[in-house]
C-alpha cells in the first residue's frame, strides 16, 4: 500500500467542490465557456490558497471534450489521460525549484512541442 498525502486524496476535481475562491473560479469559467482563453496564466499567492488546485482544474477543463458547467467531466479520455501526473501535455511548475538558468533553458524547450494527446499544452 502506497502512502497518499491528505491534500492529493482530498483535492477537488472540478471547479464546484474548490471553496473559497468564488471570483477565481467564475473568472475562468467564465473564459472556458465564451472560449477566449489567454495564452498565459499566473496564479499567484500564499501557501494553502488553492493555486496548483486550480491551475490542474484548470488545465482539464480546456482540455475536456465535454465540459460541465465550465469543469471538466471526469469521464472523457482527455480528462483520465490527465489524471496521470507522467503525462507530457501538462507540467507542473513552481517558481521555487524552477528559478535557475538551466531550468528556464529547459522549459523554453520543452513548450516549442505541439500537445501529444490534449487540445491545448499547459
Amino acid at each position: 500500500m502506497s502512502y497518499l498525502a491528505l491534500y492529493r486524496k482530498y483535492r477537488p476535481k472540478s471547479f464546484n467542490e474548490l471553496i473559497g475562491q468564488e471570483h477565481i473560479v467564475k473568472t475562468l469559467v467564465n473564459q472556458i465557456e465564451n472560449d477566449r482563453l489567454g495564452h498565459a496564466y499566473l496564479f499567484t499567492g500564499t501557501r494553502g490558497t488553492g493555486k496548483t488546485t486550480a491551475a490542474k482544474i484548470f488545465a482539464k477543463a480546456i482540455n475536456c471534450l465535454s465540459p460541465i458547467n465550465g469543469s471538466p467531466c471526469g469521464k472523457c479520455e482527455s480528462c483520465k489521460a490527465l489524471e496521470d501526473s507522467s503525462n507530457i501535455d501538462v507540467l507542473e511548475i513552481d517558481a521555487a525549484s524552477n528559478n535557475g538558468v538551466n531550468e528556464i533553458r529547459e522549459l523554453r524547450e520543452n513548450v516549442q512541442y505541439p500537445p501529444v494527446s490534449c487540445k491545448y499544452k499547459v
